[in-house]
């Protein structure tokens, strides 16, 4: 088995970007002056643009090329002969894919009106319909097909689509849909006050009542590695890593991933802050008061703080022997061990009333696309065990199953005679960068969306060729941190 730490590491210097970091206790100087990167480093030279500039315009272009048609032209094209048509999609059931065909009331039979649209398309060659995974499937053995009867035709709703896009340049509507799966215009609004005015103008040009659907929706740049408040676990953080050469100290961004807001409540006053990698730092296994950025760090980060949100203060130190008196947990001869990649940062400044034990819910997983309001909430904490899911600022929400329990781990990557003990590996997927994530049980309970904590994602490797992810167990990061008594769950819980 092969494992390394996921962390992001940037090939920009950020001696321009910082001048001093003022880390916890000590001050600790950035990039020497020798070390400094002239501005027109970070982009291509003259020359260099030149000569690619020379190689694009090697290839000649004679006219404008020949567009795909859509998918929605392609539908109507291949059906124009069948009226009553309404729409096409296929989903992934229990059982196998499922492919719905919708069809208008009209009087006739809508069995009859299915087999005339399966007709159409079987007529059809194949590149005509390569973008609709409805009409594609009819063509594959075994896809199971059922109908719907609704109220309007698909070129019904295409006509009022185009109604409504007028009102796209008013720069409140966001997006129009000849939507078949709710046989309706649907039309986004950034601003749910917009929505009367959409609605007289829809019954002013002739849309009617029930097949308008408005609803609330923004655009952008939002996922997990953008700037979201409060924070919440699962979001992209950033920190200065040094990298110590011939002409100096060079200072790195390193990203990481947030793993869950916490709080010491043993301490006097108790301590908010969250949970990440040890190795999400400067040192590994040593408090070193590193500052992490959310999302990352600033030009001009000494006195631009607004992304800063805290420090690490408890990041326990290596192990030798046998302490905790288990077998599992004895440090090999030779090695000096941990029991978790944890360590506990400190909110900063604005973050203390950050509240502790959310984090944030991807709208599907495999994406790190989020909106900042949707999350999971912590009810209770656990050891890892069956489904999990994880949430990194790479993969973003990814779920898997815990294949191997309380192993011990030697050999890793940049980390020799080094040993993690007890850890345990599952197959969601782990990325550069997905270090410190979140890892937890959905459990639905007592509220949708309730989640049982159960540890942190640190690193990736391989089983029999077959990629795994590795987390280490809030039971182990708790035995860790002794004698803090650190909380993750959401405040009326406790635990």
């Amino acid at each position: 088995m092969h494992v390394g730490r996921r962390f992001v590491r940037s090939s920009v210097a950020l001696a321009m970007l910082i001048t001093t970091i003022v880390a916890g206790q000590g001050q600790v100087a950035a990039a020497s002056e020798k070390s400094e990167t002239p501005a027109d480093a970070l982009v291509a030279s003259d020359e260099v643009r030149a000569k690619a500039q020379k190689t694009l315009a090697s290839v000649g272009r004679s006219a404008a090329p020949r567009l795909v048609e859509d998918e929605d032209g392609q539908l109507l094209r291949a059906t124009s002969e069948v009226p009553d048509f309404a729409g096409i999609w296929l989903d992934d059931g229990p059982t196998g894919a499922v492919t719905t065909i919708a069809v208008a009331r009209s009087g006739r039979q809508g069995a009859q009106v299915a087999a005339d649209v399966q007709d159409a398309f079987r007529r059809q060659p194949a590149a005509a319909l390569a973008l609709s995974e409805g009409a594609t499937a009819l063509a594959k053995p075994g896809t199971r097909v059922r109908t719907v009867e609704v109220s309007y035709t698909f070129a019904q709703l295409k006509k009022w689509q185009t109604v409504m896009d007028a009102l796209l340049a008013d720069g409140v509507v966001t997006f129009t849909d000849a939507d078949e799966r709710n046989n309706t215009v649907t039309v986004g609004v950034s601003d749910q006050g917009a929505r009367a005015d959409i609605v007289r103008y829809a019954k002013k040009a002739g849309v009617p009542s029930d097949a308008l659907n408005v609803v609330e929706a923004t655009f952008g740049r939002q996922s997990l590695r953008d700037d979201h408040r409060p924070v919440s676990g699962g979001q992209q953080i950033s920190y200065a890593l040094p990298v110590i050469g011939d002409v100096g100290t060079i200072w790195y961004t390193a990203s990481c991933t947030l793993g869950v807001t916490a709080r010491i409540v043993n301490t006097s006053p108790a301590v908010p802050g969250y949970l990440t990698n040890s190795h999400c730092s400067t040192d590994y296994a040593e408090t070193d008061y590193v500052y992490h950025w959310q999302p990352e760090i600033p030009w001009g980060a000494l006195w631009n703080t607004a992304n800063r949100i805290g420090y690490e203060v408890l990041d326990p130190s290596l192990y030798t022997g046998n302490p905790y008196g288990s077998d599992a947990l004895a440090c090999p001869s030779g090695y000096q061990c941990r029991l978790s990649d944890a360590a506990f940062g400190a909110f900063d400044g604005d973050y203390t009333s950050t509240p502790t034990g959310w984090i944030a819910r991807p709208s599907t997983t495999g994406t790190i696309n989020w909106n900042g309001s949707d999350k999971y909430r912590i009810t209770a904490t656990g050891t890892p065990t069956g489904a999990i899911r994880a949430v990194g600022r790479t993969s973003g929400m990814t779920t898997g199953t815990i294949t191997q329990s309380c192993v011990r781990i030697s050999n890793i990557a940049d980390m020799p005679n080094i040993g993690q003990n007890c850890q345990y590996l599952g197959t969601y997927s782990s990325q550069p960068g997905d270090s410190g994530g979140p890892v937890f049980r959905v459990t639905n309970s007592p509220l949708t969306n309730d989640v049982t904590f159960v540890g942190l994602n640190w690193g990736s490797g391989t089983v029999n060729g077959q990629p795994i992810g590795i987390v280490s167990a809030w039971p182990m990061m708790q035995a860790d941190f002794y004698p803090y008594d650190v909380r993750v769950c959401v405040s009326v819980y406790g635990c």
